[in-house]
């Protein structure tokens, strides 16, 4: 596979630069899902920035066509390939970071995650992270927090709705659709790809509840938005119901579901 290649050269590079001290791989590669479509991805810890040049060091990976930062600061390389990697690098004293994303990542494969480690830095950060290493998702507080964020999104496409801005409401769906989609897995105990709620869903969730999440994909049109909200109300009626979100919660569910009861 390309990309496997790819990873080795990546290696090769970090062992022959001085400058590179570490590198920490992550993405779909280190949990066996990755495939011929798969991106790569690294955070590259440096003993020395100074001087380095992050596009030219890329290049040597493989032929690259494009390489710019993304919305979320993060490098990303677009390979003559098609192949797309991200690369995030950090000087070797911030290191540490790694620490802080327990509780928020998994680090099931932390063996895998150490590609290269010159000076031993990365693997006493990555040593002393201790089981659990998966985040409990499945608490009251991150319940509730969920139910939360789907009510405010909820209210907010359904006043665009009334308003007939069809397009901006289709765009705001994705924040129900994500907020449902989490407590989806909640209640199928489907937590395996939670950062990514969509990511493997047609593997993850029975058919029935990825059916049921489906009809909250709406097209673009006032037809289908309005169909697409109420099969949403639908959906997190019974989902709060299964989870025991808190009444408060439910109440103002209620009054979306009176207010919206014009959309048919």
């Amino acid at each position: 596979m390309v990309q496997l290649q790819m990873i080795e050269r990546v290696k090769q590079l970090a062992l022959e630069t001085e400058a590179v001290s570490a590198v920490l791989m992550y993405g779909s590669f280190i949990k066996g899902e990755g495939d011929r479509y798969s991106d790569i991805e690294f955070y590259i810890f440096l003993r020395n920035e100074e001087g380095f040049d992050k596009q030219q060091w890329i290049s040597r990976i493989a032929a690259l066509d494009l390489f710019f930062t993304n919305e979320f600061g993060t490098d990303v390389a677009v390979f003559s390939n098609l192949i797309r990697g991200e690369f995030h690098f950090h000087h070797v004293d911030e290191v540490e970071v790694v620490r802080t994303w327990q509780g928020m990542t998994t680090f099931e494969f932390i063996d895998r995650m150490n590609l290269v480690d010159k000076d031993g830095r990365l693997g006493e950060v990555l040593s002393s992270i201790q089981p659990p290493y998966r985040p409990v998702y499945d608490t009251p507080e991150q319940r509730e927090w969920i139910a939360l964020q789907l009510i405010n999104n909820l209210i907010f496409v359904m006043n665009l709705l009334k308003r007939g801005e069809y397009a901006h409401a289709h765009n705001l769906f994705w924040f129900i659709q994500r907020f449902l989609l989490w407590l989806v897995r909640l209640n199928a105990s489907a937590t395996a790809h939670w950062e990514a709620p969509t990511k493997k869903l047609e593997d993850d969730l029975p058919a029935e509840w990825f059916e049921r999440y489906r009809q909250c994909t709406p097209a673009l049109n006032e037809k289908e938005l309005k169909a697409g909200f109420g099969k949403s109300l639908v959906l997190s009626r019974e989902l709060f119901d299964k989870l025991d979100i808190p009444q408060n919660i439910k109440d103002v569910l209620t009054k979306i579901e009176h207010e919206s009861a014009d959309f048919g």
